[in-house]
C-alpha cells in the first residue's frame, strides 16, 4: 500500500492518492522443468486524486496498440496512470478505471532442458520454452457494484467526418474479459524475448488473433 501527496499542491487539503494492491503466484511442478504458473492480482485506488490503470496487453509489450476510443470516465480526477497487465487478447485499454483485476494461468515447458538428459551449453535453446495460457481480467471505475465484464468500445473511421463508436460485451467468463493462446520464450543475446499469440474468449479459435512480441521474465 502506499499514499501520495502533491508537493505543489500542498496548499490543497485531501489530495491524497491512496493505492492498495497484491501479487500472489504459485508454481506447481508437472514433471521435471515442467510446471504450471497462477497468478492472481489486483490493485485498488481511492482519494481525491486517483490512479487509473489501463486493463490489457502484456508487460513489456514492444510494440504495444492502445484503444484510444475507451475513453476514462469524466466523474473522476486521476493523478497518474499504469498498466493492468496480463490480459493477452485484447489491446491496452479494453477496460480503464480506478480499479482492477487479473488472473494469468500458463502451462510452461522448457523444451530442451526437461527432455534431453544432458547439459545444454547454448542459452538459446537451454532456456527455449512453449507456453499455454489462459488470462482473465476486469477493470472498473467506482464503487466494486461496478465489477462486470468490460464493454469494447470500437469507432469506425471509415467516414472521417463522422465517426461511429459503438461498444460491445467483451468475450470471457462471468465479469472478466478472457483471452487464450500459445507462445514461446528464450534467451537472444542476453534479453529474455517473448512472443505469444492470442485470442478474445469468444469462441474457438474464432476471429483474428493478436500477436505480442516482448521482453522480460515476468508473466
Amino acid at each position: 500500500m502506499d499514499i501520495n501527496f502533491p508537493v505543489s499542491n500542498s496548499s490543497e487539503k485531501n489530495q491524497y492518492t491512496y493505492n492498495f494492491g497484491f501479487d500472489a503466484r504459485h508454481y506447481l511442478p508437472i514433471y521435471r522443468n515442467f510446471i504450471w504458473a497462477t497468478r492472481a492480482a489486483a490493485d485498488f485506488s481511492w482519494g481525491k486524486q486517483k490512479l487509473i490503470y489501463y486493463l490489457g496487453g502484456v508487460d513489456g509489450w514492444l510494440a504495444p496498440k492502445f484503444n484510444n476510443a475507451n475513453k476514462p470516465e469524466p466523474d473522476q480526477t486521476y493523478a497518474f496512470q499504469t498498466l493492468a497487465v496480463n490480459l493477452r487478447g485484447f489491446n491496452q485499454n479494453v477496460a480503464n478505471g480506478n480499479n482492477a483485476f487479473v488472473f494469468n494461468s500458463e502451462l510452461r515447458l522448457p523444451v530442451f532442458s526437461t527432455l534431453l538428459n544432458k547439459p545444454v551449453n547454448n542459452a538459446f535453446i537451454r532456456n527455449f520454452q512453449l507456453v499455454q495460457f489462459l488470462d482473465l481480467g476486469t477493470a472498473w471505475n467506482g464503487k466494486y457494484d461496478k465489477f462486470a465484464r468490460p464493454g469494447v468500445v470500437y469507432t469506425d473511421r471509415n467516414n472521417p467526418n463522422n465517426p461511429v463508436t459503438f461498444i460491445t460485451k467483451a468475450g470471457g467468463i462471468g465479469p472478466f474479459a478472457g483471452g487464450y493462446g500459445f507462445g514461446a520464450r528464450s534467451t537472444l543475446l542476453g534479453y529474455f524475448l517473448k512472443v505469444d499469440v492470442a485470442w478474445e474468449m469468444n469462441g474457438v479459435f474464432k476471429g483474428k488473433p493478436i500477436w505480442y512480441f516482448a521482453m522480460g521474465l515476468d508473466f
